[in-house]
């Protein structure tokens, strides 16, 4: 029964403001567990982040939700959303098409104050820093390290 709940469940921002934002780009499932290194959908503040499937019940509350990340403008399939910095935040991905179907996932640290974009593609997420150079304002994506997500132990992989 979690597993269905982190579909129809959003994912609970950090209660406590802060300065730390994802951007999500997809066009299939992501869902974010907030302080882990591995996959459980009990934890607190776990959910569905951006939803373009056609699930009746997939949460869809942050689909489109901007707060203003620079290199936002014109992106489709997107949701911008506060995350917890220097505690560790794990990234699923679920999607198909008509060959294949998929379920990956990645953790990294984000850094306080930075902004980030995941990005997935069938069975792929990567992540990017985002900096905005003061003096030219150009805005460029720098690869974040991220390590592959497993399912904790004795919990669904669903």
């Amino acid at each position: 029964m979690d597993a269905l709940k982190s579909f129809t469940t959003a994912y609970h921002e950090p209660q406590n403001p802060t300065t730390s934002r994802l951007r999500v780009i997809t066009d299939q499932m992501v869902r974010l567990v907030p302080g882990s290194t591995c996959i459980n959908w009990d934890l607190p503040g776990t959910g569905m982040v951006n939803s373009r499937g056609t699930g009746p019940l997939n949460d869809q509350t942050h689909n489109d939700k901007r707060l203003g990340i620079a290199g936002g403008e014109g992106v489709k399939n997107s949701a911008e959303v506060y995350v917890q910095p220097d505690t560790p935040l794990t990234v699923v991905y679920s999607g198909a098409d008509r060959r294949h179907q998929c379920f990956y996932s990645v953790y990294f640290v984000p850094e306080a104050g930075a902004d980030y974009e995941a990005t997935s593609e069938l069975c792929t997420v990567a992540i990017y820093k985002i900096v905005k150079h003061g003096t030219t304002g150009e805005v460029s994506h720098e690869p974040v390290k991220s390590n592959q997500a497993k399912v904790c132990p004795s919990v669904s992989p669903l």
